[in-house]
């Protein structure tokens, strides 16, 4: 008796493609639901869940639908996915192939390809990596092409962003142009006021918060905006947003883009252009600041920025830096008081300090020098408990020397790997070419692409195991380091006053609570057993 197949079709379109249609879902959508049910008709195959993804591109595979699909094969509630084609389920060749030659499989689910006369049924399995080829090649050339067409955007002076800067709207009559928000722009021209006035970004944000302005990503109802609880949901202005605000070129009528780039073509990372990669291009609309003003607050801005922190009031202090809230995890910094005789100083949360009006964590406030005075106290108790028990120790050098020239070895092999790797990700790129411009006849490029794909495979599941190798042996390495250790303790109780130097090679941190217990953490796994 032939196998029962709960079906569902998925239906994929990308933006690109649905753009410029009107409806909620395009036409072909409806093309690909068409040409799915008709062939399911034709081949007595029920369909029990239909998933679309609209407006997704095939690049990657965070998309609602398909999620909701996987988890419909993990239930079990279907073992059957058709497409109209290849390239509906994606784009990308990796994942793409992992999708039906892996995950399908071991799953026990039937996969259907129609246009591309593929049924994993039928052991047809040797077009697929030519055809998939072929769609990851297409990827990588829309991608170019659209790059280069945004980027001649850029260059012409045309918006091409979202949302707009904070203070603009996307002209109605041409997205690719921006015009003043007449309410957001009046807090835009108060904040260049106030900094003429004196007040620093610190302050300017306080003010804006305790008056309940609506931070940027509230007002513009960016969904991160919808997660903001903080002050009434208003949100709390950072002085960090207020510097990006007076430093932006965008408030005098400059279109300024290009600031971030996506890191690969199927990837949603990006990463930070530096200024000189930035796209500036003069006068492209009407500005909320004049240009005297914004050069007047610059300057202001680089006077302050040359007002260095005094570096021997913050070396000082041997835990400042490394006295951490436990509550909210920001650093604890250390604050004077002056008095007639003299002065003393206290420990107070950083993010209570910006925060605490708002109900943001506690204060955190002891007294720092009994604070300094126990943890030194408590570093000498352990170092000399931990350099008794040293000496009943077996010396651990040789043990050390051993391991380090197994991850020189395993480090030497992981280097020839990513050669090898990179040689076969040229070598298949080059294969693509070589099939669109008719340079090799198909059975070839099949069998090429079979055989770099598994050279590939073996390769980076080789380098994968190496680096857990490698890995391992650096933990035995961090585990027997019982020397470096002891001779840093040693150290340390040479001084009859420690160095901050020396207290930083010892202490990775020292956290404290709202009930002020005080934790001190090594920077020397080894000592952790002779902490009380």
């Amino acid at each position: 008796m032939s196998k029962k197949y709960k079906s569902g079709d998925y239906l994929r379109l990308s933006k690109e493609d649905a753009k410029n249609l009107k409806s909620d879902e395009s036409i072909s959508i409806e093309s690909q639901r068409m040409i799915i049910e008709s062939f399911c008709k034709f081949q007595n195959i029920e369909l029990v869940e239909e998933y679309v993804d609209d407006g997704f591109s095939g690049s990657n595979f965070d998309r609602p639908a398909f999620k909701r699909m996987i988890e419909d094969i993990e239930s079990g509630k279907i073992n059957c996915v058709i497409t109209k084609d290849f390239s509906r389920l994606g784009r990308e060749l990796y994942q793409t192939g992992t999708y039906i030659e892996d995950y399908f499989k071991d799953k026990g689910v039937r996969y259907i390809a129609i246009n591309d006369g593929y049924d994993s049924l039928n052991d047809n399995d040797n077009m697929i990596s030519m055809k998939l080829a072929f769609n990851d090649y297409y990827l990588r050339d829309i991608s170019k092409k659209v790059k280069s067409a945004l980027k001649a955007k850029k260059i012409n002076g045309d918006y091409i962003g979202s949302i707009p800067k904070y203070g603009f709207l996307k002209d109605p009559n041409n997205h690719n142009h921006l015009i003043i928000d007449p309410i957001a722009s009046l807090v835009v021209k108060r904040i260049f006021k106030m900094a003429l006035e004196g007040y620093s970004c610190y302050s300017i944000a306080n003010i804006l918060t305790e008056e309940k302005i609506p931070i940027p990503i509230v007002y513009k109802k960016e969904p991160r905006g919808a997660a903001v609880k903080e002050n009434d949901g208003y949100g709390i202005w950072r002085h960090q947003t207020i510097r990006d605000i007076l430093t932006s070129e965008m408030y005098i009528g400059n279109m300024v883009q290009n600031m971030f780039e996506k890191t690969r073509y199927n990837s949603k990372k990006i990463h930070s252009n530096s200024p000189e990669d930035y796209i500036i291009v003069e006068d492209m609309h009407e500005p909320i600041i004049d240009k005297n003003t914004f050069n007047e607050v610059q300057d202001i801005l680089r006077t302050n920025a040359k007002v260095k922190y005094n570096r021997k009031n913050k070396d000082k202090y041997l835990f400042s830096g490394l006295l951490i809230c436990k509550e909210c995890g920001h650093k604890l910094t250390i604050l004077e008081k002056k008095n007639k005789g003299n002065n003393s100083h206290y420990t107070q949360c950083s993010q209570y300090t910006k925060k605490g009006r708002y109900g943001v964590c506690n204060i955190h406030r002891i007294n720092y020098n009994l604070l300094e005075e126990d943890l030194i106290n408590i570093i000498t108790n352990v170092a000399s408990e931990f350099l008794k028990e040293y000496d009943a120790k077996s010396l651990t050098e040789e043990a050390n020397l051993i391991l380090q020239e197994e991850i020189t070895s395993i480090q030497t092999s992981i280097d020839l790997l990513n050669r090898e790797i990179s040689k076969y990700d040229t070598a298949i790129e080059q294969l693509y070419m070589d099939k669109v411009e008719n340079k090799i006849p198909e059975n070839i490029f099949d069998n090429l692409l079979k055989k770099y794909d598994n050279e590939l495979k073996n390769a980076t599941n080789k380098k994968i195991q190496l680096e857990d190798d490698k890995n391992t042996m650096l933990e035995k390495v961090e585990k027997l380091d019982y020397d470096s250790c002891a001779r840093c303790l040693k150290k340390f109780l040479t001084f009859k006053h420690p160095s901050r130097n020396i207290i930083l090679e010892l202490v990775n941190r020292v956290e404290i609570d709202n009930d002020k217990n005080v934790k001190l953490f090594f920077n020397f796994n080894e000592i952790s057993s002779f902490v009380r």
